[in-house]
């Protein structure tokens, strides 16, 4: 059974994440008329463009989202085929 690691999960989707977000700021910053700018606000609260302080925190909440998203996806990733096992029977999974 194969096994994904926490941590490096969780700095690859923190990185993926920020990167994302660092992307739709700087589509924001090029082409402010674009709809679909309103996410930023509605993810990250009390979010605003014009503000240092309030990118960081933009920065910061990503990480965080992409820490819990990739805690959540490493937990049911390990667990399927242990799942699957006790359901499903012993054969259907395939220890590698």
């Amino acid at each position: 059974m194969i096994k994904l690691p926490y941590v490096r999960t969780m700095f690859a989707t923190c990185m993926l994440f920020q990167s994302i977000y660092v992307l739709c700021v700087l589509l924001w910053l090029i082409a402010p008329d674009l709809r679909g700018h309103e996410l930023l606000p509605t993810i990250f609260p009390s979010f605003k463009l014009t503000t240092v302080g309030s990118f960081i925190y933009g920065l910061v909440a990503s990480m965080l989202y992409g820490w819990a998203t990739a805690v959540i996806f490493v937990f049911f990733f390990n667990l399927w085929p242990r799942f699957a096992a006790a359901v499903l029977g012993e054969g259907v999974v395939r220890p590698t």
